[in-house]
């Protein structure tokens, strides 16, 4: 089969710094991708596909060459739902961002990989990316944003409308690194039609001035969710986290687990079910670990049952790290630095058989990396 390129370049051209910006966020070769996708600052410089089964091109490719796109498109979301939305919207005349096709019935054995690069300092960045995984087909997703060291300041927002047809499955990881001093916006929202299964893993681990993400799902009759975030908050690092699930049809069921650290920062994580449909059921779960007396750690689950039958649950909590493990660890030679590390790494432990083979190592390092002054 002969690859589809929707762009000038190809993987080879990229910098080796390039190249190493994208590994931390979980970048490979695209011989062992099924397709690839990276934005960096305000082009589109690679669009890929290796696989008969996926489409990958940019958006405004996308809207050119497909009529249905532009029905996907503000599909999930209306173009004035608030003023960083609205910031994004004004740029439809040119629109930035990714259109990734997993067609009808297609397995997909290979990830496909998108990802997204702020490489001008103090520049301004809006990105809509739009991904249809058609009815009946099976892939797993990596995704990452990044910056080069160079960058510390920076505005980036963006938007993501996800479509999971009837009977299709995907297993994704999404990881971020920006920059300390950034501002940062992203809204994502989903639709999941009959029977869709969708597994999701995020990692928030690096420094940031200010985060806000929103991310919004509803799920059709037997549609099932799993998601899982893992946040660090050093110093300096403020995150909001808000996430809200809908479960619209008879048997539709999620589960929402956030495991964050805070080092001095604050993270505020707010966690909205709602059953809407008889046979419906989720859960929320949410724990918090504080290692100094700075910073804070606010989590704020919300479960509101609309039909008889709807089962909905949630446990929380926020604690400071216990000085009893530390003394035990340390007492066995272990210094406190590591000792501290072994108890972050058990704290933010996460069911790796969500994550694609290929990056749980690189997810499980990351989370080693966090100790208590940062990364």
């Amino acid at each position: 089969m002969i690859p589809t390129e929707h762009s000038v370049s190809t993987a080879q051209d990229l910098s080796n710094s390039q190249r190493n910006i994208l590994y931390d966020v979980g970048f490979d070769d695209q011989s062992k991708r099924a397709a690839t996708g990276i934005l960096i600052d305000r082009a589109m410089r690679i669009a890929r596909s290796s696989d008969a089964g996926v489409e990958i091109m940019p958006l405004a490719d996308a809207l050119r060459t497909y009529d249905f796109v532009q029905d996907l498109m503000f599909g999930l979301v209306a173009p004035d739902e608030n003023e960083h939305v609205a910031k994004v919207a004004e740029h439809m005349h040119d629109p930035l961002g990714h259109f990734i096709w997993v067609k009808p019935g297609a397995k997909v054995t290979l990830p496909v990989q998108s990802f997204t690069i702020l490489e001008t300092p103090q520049a301004r960045q809006f990105t809509h990316d739009i991904t249809l995984i058609d009815e009946g087909a099976e892939v797993e997703m990596i995704s990452g944003a990044a910056v080069p060291h160079i960058v510390h300041k920076g505005r980036h927002i963006s938007i993501g409308e996800c479509y999971m047809r009837a009977g299709s499955s995907c297993k994704s990881v999404s990881i971020e690194h920006w920059g300390e001093g950034m501002e940062v916006h992203s809204y994502g929202y989903a639709k999941l039609d009959e029977d869709a299964q969708s597994q999701a893993t995020s990692v928030m681990m690096a420094p940031i001035a200010r985060s806000v993400s929103l991310s919004v799902s509803r799920l059709a009759a037997g549609a099932k969710s799993t998601s899982q975030a893992i946040v660090f908050a050093p110093d300096g690092t403020e995150r909001r986290i808000e996430t809200e699930t809908h479960l619209l049809g008879v048997g539709a069921t999620s589960e929402d687990l956030a495991r964050m650290v805070a080092a001095g920062g604050t993270i505020i994580n707010v966690a909205r079910l709602v059953g809407d449909a008889a046979g419906s059921s989720g859960f929320l779960g949410c724990d918090g670990l504080k290692l100094t007396d700075r910073g804070d750690i606010v989590a704020v689950p919300e479960l509101k049952a609309r039909a008889e039958g709807a089962m909905l649950s949630h446990e929380a909590s926020v604690g400071i790290i216990d000085d009893e493990k530390l003394n035990y660890l340390m007492a066995t030679g272990i210094g406190e630095d590591a000792a501290r590390g072994l108890v972050i790494k058990g704290f933010l432990s996460l069911n790796s058989d969500a994550i694609p083979p290929t990056l749980r190592d690189r997810v499980a390092q990351l989370i080693a990396d966090s100790k208590s002054g940062g990364m």
